[in-house]
C-alpha cells in the first residue's frame, strides 16, 4: 500500500495532539513526586508540548510527523521523570501505548517518525545518559535490554504497520463505495427529477386533452344535435315534396282531363262548321228558289206581284240567314283557332306538369337520400359522442396513473438503499461507525 494511500485516509491528529499536550504534566508531576530531574524534564515536557502546538499549523504531510515527535517526546520526558526509581522500567510501557495512537493518525511517515524516534532515545540515552532511560546496570545489560525494547518497538510497528496498511485498503474501499453511492444517489434523483418532469408534462398533456376532449365533444354534441335538426327539416321537407308531387300528379290528371275537353270541343266546332256549310247550302238554295219565284211573279203580271214581295222578303231572311252563318263560320273558326291554342297550351302544361312530376320525384329521391344519411350522420356522430367519452374515460385513468410515482421514481429511490447496504458492510467489516453513519445519512 503506498504511503499516500496512508496519508489519505482518516487521521485523527486534533486527538493526538491533545494527548500530547495532556501529558505535558505528567512528567513534571513524576518528577516532583519521586524526586527526579524536575528542570529537565519540565524542559522537555513545554519544549515537545510547542511541537504539539506548532503541528497544528503545519500541512496534512507534516502535522502527523510532529505530532508523533511531540508524543515520544513527552514520553521521553516521563520516563526520565522516573530516573533512578523503581517504576521506570514500567514506564516504557507508555511508549508502546503511544506508538498506538501514532498510527491512529494513519501516517505511515508518522509512525517510522516516533519508532526512529524511540530507537534513538533508547540507543543514544541508553549508552549516554542510561539513568534517564534504565535504572542503574551494567552497559552489557543496559545495551541488552536496548536491543529487547527495539526488537518489541519493532514488533509493534510492524503490527501497526500492517494494521494501518489494511485500514487504509479499507478505507479506499469504503471510498469507492461512497463515491459510487454518491454517484449513484445523483444518478437517482436524476432520475428522479425527470421523472417528476415526465409525470409533470403528462398531467399537463393529459390536462389539456381532457380540456380539447370536453371542447371536441361539446363540439359533437352540437354537431349531432344540428344534424338531428337537419334530419328533421329533411324529413319535413320530403313530406312537403310528396305532397307537391301528389298535387303534381293530380294536376297532370286534371290537364289530361282539360286535354280531352278541348279535343271534345274542337270535335264539336267541327261539327258546328258543318251544321253552318249546310245552313248556308239551305240559305243559297233559298235564296234561289225566292229568285226563281220573284221571276215567275214577274212574269204573272198583276196577279203575281204579292207572291214577288214574299219572295223578296223571303230573299231577304235567306240573305240574312246567309250572313248570320257566315258570322257563326267566322267565330266557329276563330273559336276552333282559340280551341287548338289552348289545346297546345294544355298540351304543354301537361308536359311542363310531367316534368314538374318527375323532377318533384327525383328530388324527393334526393330528399330521401338526404334523410337516409341525416339519419346515418346523426347515428355516426352519436357513436363518435359515446367513442370520446369512452377516450375521456380513458385519459382520466392514464392521468391517474400519471399521477402515481413512476416505477422509475421507485428503482431510483431504491438504488441508494441497495448501495448504501452493500457501503455499510464494508465499512462494519472494518469496524468503522463513523464510515455506517455516513453511508447510513448518504442514503437517507
Amino acid at each position: 500500500m503506498s504511503v499516500n494511500m496512508l496519508e489519505t485516509s482518516k487521521d485523527f491528529s486534533g486527538t493526538a495532539r491533545l494527548v500530547a499536550l495532556g501529558m505535558m504534566p505528567l512528567g513534571p508531576i513524576a518528577a516532583f513526586v519521586v524526586g527526579g530531574p524536575l528542570m529537565t524534564v519540565v524542559a522537555s515536557a513545554v519544549i515537545f508540548a510547542v511541537m504539539a502546538l506548532v503541528a497544528g499549523r503545519l500541512d496534512a504531510k507534516m502535522r502527523p510527523i510532529m505530532l508523533a515527535v511531540a508524543l515520544v517526546g513527552q514520553c521521553v520526558a516521563f520516563t526520565s521523570a522516573f530516573a533512578g526509581h523503581a517504576w521506570q522500567v514500567d514506564t516504557h510501557m507508555l511508549f508502546f501505548a503511544v506508538l498506538a495512537i501514532v498510527a491512529t493518525m494513519g501516517s505511515l511517515p508518522a509512525l517510522i517518525a516516533g519508532v526512529a524516534v524511540t530507537a534513538v532515545h533508547h540507543l543514544s540515552f541508553g549508552l549516554l545518559l542510561p539513568s534517564l532511560v534504565f535504572p542503574e546496570m551494567s552497559l552489557m545489560e543496559t545495551l541488552g535490554r536496548v536491543i529487547l525494547h527495539a526488537v518489541i518497538v519493532l514488533f509493534e510497528a510492524g503490527i501497526l504497520a500492517w494494521s494501518m496498511i489494511r485500514s487504509a485498503a479499507v478505507d479506499a474501499e469504503v471510498r469507492s463505495a461512497r463515491e459510487e453511492l454518491a454517484l449513484t444517489v445523483e444518478r437517482a434523483e436524476t432520475a428522479k427529477l425527470e421523472a417528476e418532469a415526465a409525470r409533470a408534462a403528462a398531467v399537463e398533456t393529459a390536462d389539456r386533452t381532457r380540456r380539447e376532449g370536453q371542447r371536441a365533444a361539446a363540439a359533437v354534441e352540437q354537431i349531432a344535435t344540428s344534424a338531428e335538426a337537419s334530419a328533421d327539416h329533411a324529413s319535413n321537407a320530403q313530406s312537403v315534396m310528396t305532397q307537391t308531387r301528389d298535387e303534381a300528379a293530380r294536376s297532370s290528371e286534371v290537364v289530361t282531363r282539360a286535354h280531352e275537353a278541348m279535343d271534345a270541343i274542337k270535335a264539336s266546332s267541327e261539327k258546328i262548321t258543318t251544321i253552318i256549310g249546310v245552313i248556308d247550302e239551305i240559305a243559297r238554295q233559298t235564296d234561289l228558289l225566292a229568285l226563281n219565284a220573284a221571276v215567275e211573279s214577274a212574269r204573272a203580271g198583276e196577279a203575281g206581284r204579292g207572291f214577288a214581295v214574299v219572295a223578296t222578303e223571303v230573299r231577304k231572311l235567306a240573305q240574312r240567314s246567309a250572313d248570320a252563318s257566315k258570322e257563326i263560320r267566322d267565330l266557329v273558326i276563330t273559336s276552333s283557332e282559340q280551341v287548338d291554342h289552348g289545346v297546345t297550351l294544355v298540351g304543354e302544361t301537361g308536359d311542363a306538369l310531367s316534368r314538374i312530376s318527375g323532377a318533384v320525384s327525383e328530388l324527393n329521391d334526393v330528399l330521401s337520400q338526404i334523410v337516409a344519411g341525416a339519419a346515418d350522420q346523426s347515428e355516426g356522430l352519436a357513436q363518435v359522442n359515446v367513442a370520446i367519452a369512452r377516450i375521456d374515460t380513458i385519459r382520466d385513468e392514464c392521468d391517474e396513473e400519471a399521477r402515481k410515482p413512476s416505477a422509475t421514481k421507485a428503482t431510483a429511490a431504491s438504488a441508494p438503499a441497495t448501495t448504501s447496504t452493500a457501503a455499510a458492510g464494508i465499512a462494519f467489516d472494518m469496524g468503522d461507525d463513523d464510515d455506517v453513519d455516513f453511508i447510513s445519512s448518504q442514503a437517507a
